[in-house]
């Protein structure tokens, strides 16, 4: 009996801390949605926006920034951090299409998360690199 109600009250505790969305189901369906584009001048403009984005967005230094990647420094093995660590792709499609594709991440434990919110950053990512604005 002791360990079925110690079961239960970890159970409660960490469901507590799972995230919950921030967003809204638009912003979410945004978030959802790839990032194409089509032509050297559309793709050049997306790619400017990503590394600006980036680095003025990630919590650490870009590490590379070329045709196909940007990404920043990653957080040392064993250290946690809230600050957000991000890397931009470009992948071809063929006949000048291209996908391009953010991940944000940060290295924290259970109780800290990261800040600003992974979800809220990706969304404000795609946003600023589909649109120009924030």
């Amino acid at each position: 009996m002791k360990h079925l109600l110690f079961i239960l009250l970890t159970v409660i505790f960490f469901s507590g801390c799972a995230p919950q969305s921030t967003l809204s189901p638009a912003m979410q369906a945004d978030v959802a949605r790839p990032l194409y584009c089509q032509g050297a001048k559309e793709c050049k403009d997306m790619w400017k926006r990503a590394l600006r984005f980036v680095s003025l967005n990630a919590g650490y230094k870009i590490d590379t920034a070329n045709a196909a990647i940007i990404e920043t420094k990653q957080v040392l093995r064993g250290n946690y951090s809230k600050a957000l660590s991000m890397r931009v792709t470009k992948s071809p499609l063929g006949n000048g299409r291209y996908q391009l594709k953010v991940k944000v991440w940060c290295k924290v434990g259970i109780v800290i998360s990261c800040s600003p919110s992974l979800e809220e950053t990706l969304w404000r990512a795609k946003l600023f690199i589909r649109e120009g604005r924030e």
